[in-house]
């Protein structure tokens, strides 16, 4: 019997166990409209249940605004592309070491 590598898309079950940061989500990935991943900041989103808000910031005119996950592939500037207004982003609150 002879085994040949696995060509397919790697399974996770709904714990998400095996789940790792996709490329867009990854600090440093830049879409096709110039817009960068910068951070994950922790906080869920408000508009889109189960998605955390990542920090978005536009290649062309710098403006900052955040994103959901599921939307960065695709996200246009909303200060000079005519993208939807973005998440708020929040500061998250001082820890125990500052």
């Amino acid at each position: 019997m002879e085994l040949k590598p696995y060509s397919g898309k790697a399974k996770r079950g709904a714990s998400g166990v095996g789940k790792t940061d996709a490329g867009t989500t990854a600090p440093g990935f830049v879409n096709q409209n110039r817009q960068k991943t910068v951070a994950r900041t922790g906080f869920r989103s408000g508009s889109f249940a189960g998605q955390i808000i990542y920090k978005m910031r536009c290649g062309d005119c710098g403006a900052e605004y955040g994103a959901n996950g599921c939307d960065i592939h695709a996200r246009r500037c909303p200060g000079c592309q005519g993208g939807v207004a973005g998440e708020t982003l929040r500061e998250a609150a001082p820890g125990l070491f500052g």
